[in-house]
């Protein structure tokens, strides 16, 4: 009876530990282009973008916007944190 009782112990931790697995393979962890596109968006003084490049060597969405006084902003944000970059 022992016996029985370990293999169904383990089983269930063996399906616990992999459910656990499962769900955090599914977190997101980095930052997409539309997230990106949203943050620079709720800038005080956005008024529309000119252009979106994404640099795949330091991971980071490069946005230019025009500002409200006419000015061009550059913008850098990482795609693994989500911040701007300086």
């Amino acid at each position: 009876m022992r016996k029985i009782s370990y293999i169904l112990l383990a089983l269930i931790a063996i399906f616990i530990n992999s459910t656990a697995y499962g769900a955090e393979a599914r977190i997101q962890t980095t930052t997409s282009i539309s997230k990106a596109l949203q943050n620079t968006r709720n800038k005080d003084n956005f008024a529309t973008f000119k252009s979106v490049k994404y640099d795949v060597k330091n991971k980071v969405y490069n946005i230019s916007y025009l500002a409200k006084d006419g000015d061009i902003e550059n913008v850098k944000i990482s795609q693994v944190t989500g911040k701007e970059v300086k």
